[in-house]
């Protein structure tokens, strides 16, 4: 929502004027709390040094920053009470109100009744020094999610969700006890097999009887993997 301007009634409250800017309040309002809070003289001067923007900031629920210098325009947050350099007749800074408007336009609000254009944006002539950052409501929630923020999941491409699952190896499934009857089947043959004698016995077969590695593989034992797998694997103011 675009800020209101407010313009100064005297030479010394430009900073009540912003203050009544941003908390979008009238500038009689805000010189009321300054006078029953902060002590200010009732009719002047009205100089509003860092610990009375601070302290009417607060009385009006308004969340800011910490100060700091002013680098570039564009670094500047949508909205901040900014300060320029010292006014050589009378020592001090002059405050203004910094806006980026939702569709990018930047300017600053100064309260200066003496001024024919009071929406500004002639930077080299500002003279801008530092900045209070006013807090708007999403910035704020945006603070307070970021905290418990969870990270979200990371999404896995088709392709590579069906390689991972070709890769992994599916649970063998044990025989039942096969090796333990098929010993005993070995050994009854071998008990019950007639002696053979030189005369009478007819010839003996040449065929062995299987192996155990020959029944693990005629049972379908699950051959090991691992190669194939290997091988596809942020002052005061006036």
């Amino acid at each position: 929502m675009p800020i209101k301007h407010v313009t100064q009634a005297n030479l010394t409250d430009c900073g009540l004027a912003c203050v009544a800017m941003v908390a979008g309040k009238s500038l009689d309002t805000v010189l009321r709390v300054a006078v029953k809070e902060c002590g200010y003289p009732k009719d002047g001067p009205h100089t509003t040094t860092d610990e009375n923007l601070f302290k009417l900031l607060d009385h009006f629920g308004i969340k800011y920053g910490k100060k700091q210098k002013v680098k570039t325009v564009e670094a500047l947050p949508p909205l901040a009470i900014m300060e320029t350099r010292k006014m050589p007749s009378t020592g001090n800074s002059h405050l203004v109100v910094f806006e980026r408007t939702a569709d990018g336009d930047e300017h600053a609000l100064d309260p200066g009744w003496w001024l024919k254009q009071q929406v500004r944006s002639d930077w080299n002539r500002i003279k801008l020094d530092t900045f209070i950052p006013i807090l708007t409501g999403n910035d704020s929630t945006g603070k307070k999610g970021s905290k418990g923020a969870k990270a979200p999941a990371t999404a896995v491409p088709t392709g590579e969700a069906e390689a991972v699952a070709a890769e992994k190896p599916a649970n063998a499934t044990k025989p039942k006890n096969p090796a333990p009857k098929s010993a005993k089947a070995i050994s009854s043959a071998k008990r019950k097999a007639p002696p053979a004698t030189m005369e009478t016995a007819e010839p003996v077969a040449t065929t062995s009887a299987p192996s155990l590695t020959d029944e693990w593989v005629d049972t379908s034992m699950p051959t090991c993997t691992t190669d194939t797998v290997a091988n596809e694997s942020g002052t005061d103011a006036a």
